[in-house]
């Protein structure tokens, strides 16, 4: 009979992994109400089938690796096979939570906003996502700021303080002015570090043509902003870190008094600030540009930090020679590197950054200019 057959498949299928069988028969029956008994135990026997349960674990892998990926396969994964996918998994965390989409604002969410505003939201939560995934972050404390330089007054976005950089998303993002006032809170109901922005604040009052800052607090960063040496351009990655300037800056809320020094203080030319005893702050004329200053600036303070180690005897400097002809080369508007389309200093790699974000499935909302590669 068709009936017998079947269970007697069920029954072979049940004996070759009789020991999993609980397990896998309580995920499934507390998985919800709507399937019936039946249904349920002939799932449950079928992945109690090594064989098959690899085959479907294969194919789920294999689905999820092609590009961004429903999230029902990673509720497959998580609820038969335990843990999450490699590629939904962010470094140096244990059992973290699924990844919170970047680009989430959806109809009256994005009406509200221009264009060019719901891309820059869009590319600064994917630039806290990125400083996240590098581990340069200090739970919600610190800063990334970016100028919208479409408006007729000045704003700036800016994180909402008490949520972590891999919470942060497009539509979560805080409209300040210049004095850190909101001008428009997003879809959050916290408000912002007026102490941490006030330092944002002056860098974007004396340089008007700084559109980002990204402030960096590791152990490396701020270890070189206590030397009286400060940043040893020693290797080409502290070269093409940008020019370095430095600031003393005792008090942790600037006052009108300390706010004005330190506007007068920052150089025309400054592309990474070292606050002493704070870190650096990377800066640019675009996000892509102040992000590639801030990463060789921080691997060069990596460097400079493992090669003191040997004593400032034992190393060998860089000419002024070399360093201007690197940063001539970095500025240069006719490198493009032979490609067809016209990159901004920093453009490439940042796109390249956005392309693994996607990959992971972080759905960052941004607009590639190379989508074919």
């Amino acid at each position: 009979m068709p009936g017998e057959k079947e269970d007697s498949v069920n029954e072979q299928i049940y004996d070759e992994d009789d020991q999993e069988t609980p397990e896998i028969e309580q995920s499934l029956v507390s998985s919800g109400d709507n399937q019936s008994n039946s249904t349920r135990w002939k799932v449950a026997t079928i992945l109690n089938n090594q064989q098959l349960r690899e085959e479907l674990m294969d194919y789920i892998e294999l689905q999820m690796k092609a590009g961004p990926h429903p999230s029902c396969l990673v509720a497959v994964k998580q609820q038969f096979f335990g843990g999450q996918s490699p590629l939904a998994r962010i470094p140096g965390e244990i059992n973290s939570a699924p990844i919170i989409p970047i680009a989430d604002m959806r109809g009256v969410d994005s009406s509200k906003y221009s264009k060019g505003e719901r891309l820059m939201r869009c590319k600064l939560a994917s630039l806290y996502r990125l400083v996240n995934l590098r581990g340069w972050n200090s739970t919600i404390k610190n800063h990334i700021t970016a100028r919208l330089s479409e408006d007729s007054m000045q704003s700036f976005l800016v994180n909402p303080y008490g949520l972590l950089y891999k919470e942060v998303t497009a539509g979560n993002l805080i409209k300040v002015d210049l004095e850190g006032r909101i001008l428009d809170r997003g879809n959050t109901v916290l408000g912002v570090n007026q102490a941490g922005f006030s330092l944002h604040s002056a860098i974007y009052s004396a340089r008007p043509d700084i559109n980002c800052v990204i402030h960096i607090q590791t152990a490396e960063t701020v270890a070189v902003s206590v030397l009286k040496k400060g940043f040893m351009q020693l290797t080409q990655d502290a070269v093409m870190g940008g020019v370095p300037c430095y600031l003393e800056c005792e008090a942790a809320y600037l006052n009108s008094d300390t706010k004005e020094a330190i506007i007068n203080s920052i150089s025309d030319d400054c592309d990474i600030i070292f606050v002493r005893n704070h870190g650096l702050y990377a800066c640019g004329p675009t996000l892509e540009t102040a992000w590639s200053f801030a990463e060789t600036a921080f691997i060069g303070c990596q460097q400079q930090m493992q090669m003191m180690k040997a004593g400032l005897d034992n190393l060998t400097y860089i000419s002024e020679e070399t360093i201007t002809l690197v940063k001539n080369h970095m500025h240069a508007d006719d490198i493009n590197f032979g490609s067809e389309i016209m990159w901004e200093p920093g453009a490439l790699e940042f796109e390249a950054e956005m392309r693994i974000l996607d990959n992971k499935g972080f759905r960052t909302g941004y607009v590639y200019k190379a989508p074919a590669l």
